[in-house]
């Protein structure tokens, strides 16, 4: 099972807070109002919405992580939110797509299958 450590083994981790919990889920989406009734509890989430409301969405849908892309940093209350509701923030320079493909890949390797 995949799990918040290990994304720092591919993403820069900006808040300092550190998770061993399996995430079950990837949701894909910058529309906040979406989010909220699509995230599935467990998940990580790949965004470029760098503000406090992302972190009021995670904590309602249970995000394990938060994923920005595009080289998208998060702004300072993001980050006090973050810290104060336990939830990691990784960024990278990758698109949405290539950090998901990245993600499939590690979950493959992990699981020592063999890729299409």
């Amino acid at each position: 099972m995949p799990r918040v450590v290990h994304l720092t083994k591919y993403f820069n981790l900006v808040n300092d807070v550190t998770r061993d919990d399996v995430y079950e889920n990837v949701y894909i989406g910058d529309v906040l109002s979406f989010a909220i009734s699509h995230i599935k509890d467990g998940s990580i989430w790949i965004t470029i919405q760098n503000n406090v409301n992302v972190i009021a969405v995670a904590t309602l849908r249970d995000v394990k992580a938060i994923i920005l892309t595009e080289g998208v940093k998060p702004d300072t209350n993001m980050l006090q939110k973050s810290k104060q509701e336990n939830i990691p923030i990784f960024t990278t320079e990758l698109s949405h797509f290539e950090t998901a493909k990245l993600l499939i890949l590690q979950e493959k390797e992990d699981q020592n299958e063999t890729l299409l």
